[in-house]
C-alpha cells in the first residue's frame, strides 16, 4: 500500500466517522434543552443523554486533535485535500454547537435551582424523586448555595430579628415562605404522539393530534411530557 492509498483510507474513515456521529442524541439534546427552558419547573436530569453527549464531544475533540496533527505532518507535501479540511471545519462547528446547547441546558437548570432552592432541597431529600431530579453535581451545588444564602441573610438582617422569624422555610400563619414553581402556567406544546391525546379541561375536553400546536396549562400535560408524547416549544 503506497502513501496515496494510506491517505485515501484515512480520509474515507474520517468521513464515515463524521457521518456516523450520533444524530439521534444530538436531537434529543435539543429537545431536552427546549423542554427545560419552557417548563416552569425543573425537569428530571437527563443523566444517560448527558453522558452520551459529553462522550461524543470528547471523542470528536480527540479526533480533531489527531486530524490536525495528521494535517500538519502532511500539509507540506500537498496531499491534504480541501474536502478533508472542510470536513474538519464542519466537525469543529458541530462540537461548538453541541457545547453551547449543553451549557444552555445546564445554565437553565441552575437558574431554576437558584430561584426555587428550598423547594428543590426538600424534594431532593426524597430518594425516589431526588435521585432522578438532580445530578450529583447539582445536589452538591444546591446545598452549598443554600448554605451561602442562609449565611448571607443571617449576617445582613436575620440575626436582628426574633428567632421565630428567621426560618426561611416557615409556613406558619397561612403564609408559605418556600417559593415553588407555578405548574398551572400556560405553555406552548407540540404533540408528537402517533395516537391522539385527550385532555380533560374544567368545562370541556381538548384532543391533541400529531403535529398539532396548543396552549395549555403545564399541569395538564406534564405526564405526557415525561413520557415523550409532547414537547414544549
Amino acid at each position: 500500500m503506497d502513501i496515496d492509498d494510506i491517505l485515501k483510507e484515512f480520509e474515507e474513515s474520517s468521513t464515515k466517522r463524521f457521518q456516523a456521529s450520533t444524530s439521534n442524541i444530538c436531537q434529543d439534546l435539543m429537545t431536552a434543552s427546549m423542554n427545560e427552558r419552557m417548563a416552569p419547573e425543573l425537569l428530571p436530569y437527563k443523566s444517560s443523554l448527558m453522558n452520551s453527549i459529553l462522550t461524543h464531544i470528547s471523542n470528536q475533540q480527540q479526533y480533531l486533535l489527531d486530524s490536525h496533527e495528521y494535517g500538519e505532518m502532511n500539509s507540506a507535501n500537498g496531499v491534504i485535500s480541501s474536502d478533508f479540511k472542510l470536513q474538519l471545519m464542519i466537525i469543529e462547528t458541530d462540537v461548538e454547537r453541541l457545547s453551547y446547547v449543553v451549557r444552555l441546558y445546564l445554565r437553565t437548570r441552575l437558574s431554576k435551582i437558584n430561584k426555587f432552592t428550598i423547594f428543590y432541597i426538600n424534594k431532593s431529600n426524597k430518594d425516589d424523586e431526588g435521585e432522578a431530579l438532580l445530578s450529583a453535581e447539582e445536589k452538591e451545588y444546591i446545598h452549598q448555595y443554600y448554605s451561602l444564602l442562609t449565611s448571607l441573610y443571617n449576617n445582613c438582617f436575620l440575626k436582628k430579628l426574633p428567632q421565630i422569624l428567621t426560618y426561611l422555610d416557615d409556613n406558619s400563619g397561612g403564609q408559605n415562605m418556600i417559593v415553588a414553581p407555578d405548574i398551572d402556567q400556560f405553555v406552548f406544546v407540540k404533540c408528537i404522539s402517533e395516537t391522539s391525546i385527550l385532555l380533560h379541561l374544567e368545562d370541556d375536553e381538548l384532543e391533541l393530534v400529531k403535529n398539532g400546536v396548543y396552549v395549555v396549562k403545564y399541569s395538564l400535560i406534564k405526564r405526557y411530557l415525561d413520557i415523550g408524547d409532547l414537547i414544549l416549544i
